[in-house]
């Protein structure tokens, strides 16, 4: 199986960017510009982003075991830099879903560079533990996040976190969702923005997994509040970033930020996608919110 887009070079992202969701809402009913997932489980779809008059694609999976009278799980899916709603909606992340009876849903994050709420920092972050970095420099103009028609990247980096929340209340709305076992993972820059949106609305979620996160650990502090939230941080052993992920585990640490750290053996930045979702769907099993 051809494997979807997925990003393969990790960015570093910092938390902190707020933004009022209020200000766009969702309307449904767009048919989809193309389709995100070459598995006819995975719907493709589409809806109005009031705030610019755009049509936003986004992907929904619903497992065959989700029944109207029972509240099912939800898990959304943040894809990493370049990729689209169907990173996720293929293969081991599908075929999980499928047997937990989940629904998952993928927004595209604004645009496939948008930040999910994240500034940008200096690729510098990056590297391996006690060992200089081996991540190319981020050079002026070089894969920058796309800027919105009206100014800036931050606005861009507003419009995907908005994106996201917009999606999942349309879910919410759409579905009967249990609201104790509700959950965000991301890889790379979504792993970042997992952590962020996270951070930003803890009460919605009953546990986040960054996998190989764009790593803004070093700008945690103690009043991080997904201290409340289940959270799983992974990386495989081979991952050219692993040096930052290394540095978020031991910052999360020294703020006393309980969280679960795995490394994995043989995988890199991108086959963590695929190799790491029985992990993260066995943490999800692990975890309801109170």
């Amino acid at each position: 199986m051809k494997l979807p887009p997925i990003a393969s070079l990790g960015l570093a992202f910092a938390l902190g960017l707020s933004f009022n969701l209020s200000q766009a809402q969702p309307v449904t009913g767009q048919p989809a510009v193309q389709s995100w997932s070459s598995d006819p489980r995975v719907q493709s779809r589409s809806y109005v982003f009031t705030n610019t008059g755009e049509s936003l694609p986004y992907a929904v999976f619903v497992s065959t075991k989700v029944a109207k009278d029972k509240p099912a799980p939800l898990v959304v899916a943040l894809r990493g830099f370049g990729g689209n709603p169907g990173s996720f909606m293929w293969g081991p992340a599908l075929n999980l879903a499928e047997a937990g009876g989940y629904i998952m849903v993928a927004p595209l994050g604004y645009t496939s560079g948008g930040n999910f709420g994240n500034p940008p920092v200096n690729m510098a972050a990056f590297g391996r533990r006690g060992a200089s970095t081996n991540a190319p420099g981020l050079a002026s103009g070089t894969n920058q996040p796309p800027h919105t028609p009206d100014g800036g990247a931050d606005k861009t980096s507003a419009y995907s976190e908005q994106d996201v929340m917009n999606v999942l209340a349309m879910v919410r709305k759409e579905f009967n969702i249990d609201d104790h076992r509700i959950y965000l993972m991301g890889h790379s820059q979504g792993g970042a923005g997992a952590l962020h949106i996270a951070d930003k609305y803890p009460s919605i979620w009953a546990g986040v997994a960054g996998l190989s996160p764009g790593a803004p650990g070093y700008q945690l502090d103690a009043n991080a509040r997904f201290k409340e939230v289940a959270v799983l941080i992974m990386a495989g052993d081979k991952d050219g970033f692993i040096g930052s992920v290394q540095r978020l585990d031991e910052r999360m640490k020294s703020l006393n930020i309980a969280h679960e750290y795995q490394e994995l053996p043989g995988l890199d930045h991108g086959s963590i996608v695929t190799g790491g979702m029985t992990n993260v769907f066995q943490f999800f099993g692990q975890h309801t919110k109170p």
